[in-house]
């Protein structure tokens, strides 16, 4: 039987770290070095590994992720059977947001990493690799858009979460679950795949990247950094509200101001759930907030709100664009 074809590429992260409690850990390795250490993996696939780049998730930007996308786009349109993605984690809910947002590729793509650096007992990076190989190795996942493997479990790009930061099971997809997971290498699906209407970009790294603000909402907020976003030229705020879209009443009069000059979209602090549009009609509540002119996020929460703004806005779109971009979250402005 014919081993299929995956390319991988590498950002860097844990994964590729190694180190000790006196100099931290700190990215060491190729993905050379991590594939070449771990011979089942050749008996898996014919593996092609690419090194983007050699970063700490934290320090990827969106034209990192651009970079991603045209690589990624290239090879499916070798005819790759997969492609898999090793990072930090910090950052994988967000970079596979971003790259769900910028390809549609014909094979699956999945995203994995590591919680636990390759010096350290019971490193996880290794079963991690070999599920996210055995993901992309399963045709059917491509009608899923970008996964996320981790921990034996597979995660829609929109909906998975970083929640604990140091667990080894710390990806979940607090809405829904998982979608499905690998048992004995082989993928096991719980459930068909989205109707996956959201906005997709194109971009070839000429766009301007603008910056985006994300504010998060607390007890007795004033509202002030909602100016001082607006004098640093930011161009659009994502706010991280209280609940179910609700801020403080100074804040929502400062947010007023800020819908004049630039997008406003407002999404829940919480860990899980949505804005509502028609419950809390008082002063800084989620039906005030949408009459002042704010975006709703719907269910996408902060960190992914923030992507799909960047990118909407490098595609050169306004507010009303924006609007109708995050309809498909259950979000937008009516």
């Amino acid at each position: 039987m014919k081993k299929p074809g995956i390319t991988i590429f590498a950002l860097g992260g844990t994964i590729l770290m190694t180190g000790d409690s006196q100099t931290g850990v700190k990215p060491n390795l190729s993905a050379d070095d991590l594939i070449h250490s771990m011979p089942p993996l050749a008996e898996m696939a014919d593996i092609e590994v690419r090194q983007l780049v050699q970063k700490p998730s934290g320090a990827l930007t969106i034209g990192d992720m651009v970079q991603l996308a045209a690589g990624v786009r290239e090879a499916a349109q070798r005819g790759v059977d997969g492609v898999v993605v090793i990072q930090g984690t910090d950052t994988i809910e967000e970079t596979a947001f971003a790259l769900d947002l910028m390809i549609q590729a014909s094979c699956p793509v999945v995203i994995t990493g590591a919680m636990r650096n390759p010096s350290m007992a019971g490193s996880d990076g290794p079963a991690n690799l070999v599920a996210a190989l055995s993901a992309a190795s399963f045709p059917e996942l491509a009608d899923y858009g970008v996964i996320v493997a981790f921990d034996s479990e597979l995660h829609l790009a929109c909906h998975v979460a970083k929640q604990d930061s140091i667990k080894a099971d710390a990806f979940k997809s607090p809405l829904c679950g998982p979608i499905g997971r690998i048992v004995e290498d082989r993928v096991v699906l719980f459930s068909m795949p989205l109707d996956r209407r959201p906005f997709q970009c194109d971009l070839n790294g000429q766009e301007e990247i603008s910056p985006v603000a994300l504010l998060v909402s607390s007890m007795d907020d004033d509202g002030r950094l909602i100016t001082a976003a607006l004098d640093n030229g930011y161009k659009a705020i994502v706010l991280a509200a209280m609940g179910a879209g609700h801020v403080p009443p100074k804040v929502a009069d400062r947010l007023e101001e800020a819908v004049l000059n630039i997008p406003v979209v407002f999404c829940s602090r919480s860990s899980s759930g949505q804005v509502c549009k028609q419950t809390y009609g008082y002063q800084g509540g989620e039906m005030d907030l949408l009459r002042r002119g704010l975006i709703s996020s719907g269910w996408l929460p902060p960190l992914k709100a923030k992507i799909l703004t960047i990118l909407t806005l490098a595609q050169g779109f306004g507010k009303e664009e924006i609007s109708m971009s995050l309809q498909a979250y259950d979000g937008g402005s009516s």
